[in-house]
C-alpha cells in the first residue's frame, strides 16, 4: 500500500483545475527485486471530486476524494466493501506522528519536455525527504526522480477548484493506508500534490524511492531499491457523469 500511496501522487493526483471536467487514462509500475507490478490507471476529475481506478494485487480498487468534504472512500470492488475515512482527522494523526515542517522538497525545470497528444509537457527534477520510522528505527526516507506537467492548455480551464484547494494552508490529500502506517510519507504526499497542483496538469513521473539509515531495516530497504512509475496516454475533457463519483450501492460500509 505503501507503493500505491506513493503512486497516487505520482499518477497525477494533484489538482488540476475547477467547472468542467477532465479525464486521464494511463498505466503506472512499482518494481522492488526486479518484480514490476503493474496496472492500469484512470483518473476522473470534477470541480473537487476525484475518483482513481487501478488494480492492486489482482483487485479492482477505487479511491474517491470528496476535498470539498475533505473525506476519502476507499473502495474494494471485488469483496464489495467501502472503508469511508475523514481527512481532517488522518491529516491530525499524521501531523502528531509526523510534523510537516520536518520535510524538505525542492522541484526544479529541467528544460526537457515531451509530448502527450496535443499538450507539451516539461519535465521537473523533483528531490524530498522526511524523517521517518521503518519498523522500529528511526530512518530518512527519500523520494527522487523526475516528473512531466502540461501547462498553459486548453483543458487547465477545467480544474480551477483543486488548484485553490491545494494552496490553503493545512491541505491534505493523504491515502489512508499510507497515513495510518507511514505518516511522514502521507505527509511528503500532500506537499508533492500542493506544490504540483499550479505548474500543470499531468503527464508522467518516475520516481526512486530510498531509506537512510545504519540499522537492519534501512540496510534491507538499501537492497531493495524500489522505482515508481506513471504514464498517461490520452485525455478528455467530455462531461463526466454524476454516478461515477458517487458511492456504488449495494456494497457494505464502514466509517473509519
Amino acid at each position: 500500500m505503501m507503493k500505491r500511496g506513493l503512486i497516487l501522487a505520482c499518477a497525477g493526483l494533484w489538482p488540476l483545475a475547477g467547472h468542467a471536467d477532465l479525464a486521464l487514462t494511463g498505466y503506472s509500475v512499482a518494481g522492488a527485486f526486479n518484480m514490476p507490478l503493474s496496472s492500469q490507471e484512470q483518473i476522473w476529475i470534477h470541480d473537487s471530486s476525484v475518483r482513481r481506478d487501478f488494480i492492486d494485487r489482482g483487485r479492482a480498487q477505487t479511491q474517491l476524494f470528496d476535498m470539498a468534504k475533505r473525506q476519502v472512500a476507499v473502495i474494494d470492488h471485488t469483496t464489495r466493501l467501502i472503508e469511508i475515512h475523514d481527512l481532517k482527522s488522518l491529516q491530525a494523526t499524521a501531523e502528531v506522528n509526523a510534523p510537516a515542517s520536518a520535510l524538505k522538497m525542492t522541484l526544479e525545470p529541467t528544460g526537457q519536455s515531451r509530448p502527450l497528444l496535443t499538450w507539451k509537457c516539461e519535465a521537473y527534477t523533483l528531490n524530498a525527504s522526511v524523517p521517518a520510522r521503518l519498523g522500529n528505527e528511526e530512518t530518512i526516507f527519500h523520494l527522487k526522480g523526475q516528473v512531466w506537467v502540461a501547462r498553459d492548455v486548453p483543458e487547465q480551464a477545467a480544474v480551477k477548484q483543486l488548484v485553490k484547494l491545494a494552496r490553503q494552508p493545512g491541505f491534505f490529500m493523504g491515502v489512508p493506508a499510507v497515513a495510518k502506517i507511514a505518516p511522514a510519507q502521507a505527509q511528503m504526499l500532500s506537499e508533492i500534490v500542493s506544490k504540483l497542483a499550479p505548474k500543470g496538469l499531468p503527464c508522467a513521473g518516475e520516481l526512486d524511492v530510498s531509506y537512510e539509515g545504519n540499522g537492519p531495516m534501512a540496510n534491507l530497504a538499501k537492497r531493495m531499491p524500489t522505482k515508481l512509475s506513471v504514464t498517461f496516454q490520452d485525455f478528455s475533457s467530455t462531461p463526466i457523469k454524476p454516478e461515477v463519483f458517487a458511492i456504488p450501492a449495494g456494497y457494505q460500509q464502514i466509517r473509519r
